[in-house]
């Protein structure tokens, strides 16, 4: 604990879960998010992608363009609304016998995934992210803007042989801080997401082909380091940009509150068209121990679930 007594980690605390509001500069317009980016791999993630833009394209009006980036073909794609752009990336995943190939290739198409936009205001959101409202974020160099979850990302080392751990997350700070970066939601300018991502790509690749397949690879805990690496400030944009919906209101009939930017799950698919025909018609979702259960399972437990995947 004596390491944090120093002056690097006063440094990252001082530039890390900084208030919004904090970072506002007068005269500067507030909203610059211009492109919508949505990562998603797998045919079986193809309509969700598709519901994640159609909501993005009726309620963030101010968008430019809305590209899913995705590993499968785009006339797999069903008719999108005409500023819905589909990227086709094809990476390599994980070799040999590794348990989560496809949440392996899933993370390294996120990470490529914010370079695919063609405009300098760039939000990047899971598939799983239905925009309710339009983001109002004024965008720095040098910044990335997301909410904040409870969790030291250190946490996902434990266990593993301290020999094997990568060097740059020993000397960090970020990972072992208990707020740390939603991945979910991420929002940068152009210039930084150009700095952010090839770290983030190398680290990603760096951590999980060297530990264990004994969990699924995250891309939060590489983030955390990263941001550390490159020095960038991220600031709280607070819990209405990212409401996880299956934690607020999962099990019980409800209507979304109104203060509601961005929704973050709730399934099935099914209650977000409701949603579509008004945002006053109560929606009932499944609690919040869904999503582990059917999106984190290894490929033998997607191929047993599912044959057909």
């Amino acid at each position: 604990m004596f390491k944090f007594l120093n002056s690097k980690y006063r440094h990252i605390l001082s530039r890390h879960n900084l208030p919004y509001a904090q970072t506002l500069t007068a005269g500067m317009p507030k909203n610059s998010v211009t492109s919508v980016v949505i990562p998603s791999t797998g045919a079986d993630y193809i309509e969700e992608a598709c519901l994640c833009a159609e909501f993005a394209d009726k309620f963030a009006t101010k968008l430019q363009e809305i590209v899913i980036v995705t590993d499968q073909d785009a006339s797999q794609f069903r008719t999108l609304p005409e500023k819905v752009r589909i990227v086709t990336l094809s990476p390599e995943t994980k070799s040999g016998d590794y348990r989560y190939k496809q949440i392996y290739l899933s993370r390294l198409i996120k990470l490529m995934a914010p370079l695919q936009a063609r405009t300098d205001g760039i939000l990047m959101i899971d598939s799983d992210l239905n925009l309710l409202k339009m983001p109002e974020i004024q965008l720095h160099e040098n910044h990335i803007y997301s909410s904040f979850r409870q969790g030291k990302m250190i946490a996902k080392l434990d266990g593993c042989d301290p020999a094997s751990i990568p060097a740059y997350y020993k000397d960090s700070v970020r990972p072992y801080i208990v707020d740390h970066v939603n991945g979910a939601f991420l929002a940068a300018t152009r210039k930084t997401w150009e700095r952010l991502c090839p770290l983030w790509i190398m680290f990603f690749r760096d951590t999980w082909n060297i530990l264990p397949d004994n969990q699924p690879p995250t891309d939060q805990l590489p983030l955390a380091a990263m941001l550390d690496t490159l020095d960038i400030q991220s600031v709280n944009l607070g819990d209405w940009m990212n409401w996880p919906v299956s934690k607020k209101i999962g099990g019980t009939p409800s209507v979304i509150p109104k203060e509601v930017i961005g929704a973050h799950g709730g399934f099935p698919l099914s209650e977000w068209q409701k949603y579509l025909a008004s945002p006053d018609n109560e929606l009932l979702f499944k609690g919040q121990d869904y999503t582990r259960k059917v999106r984190y399972l290894t490929d033998a437990e997607k191929q047993a679930a599912d044959p057909t995947v």
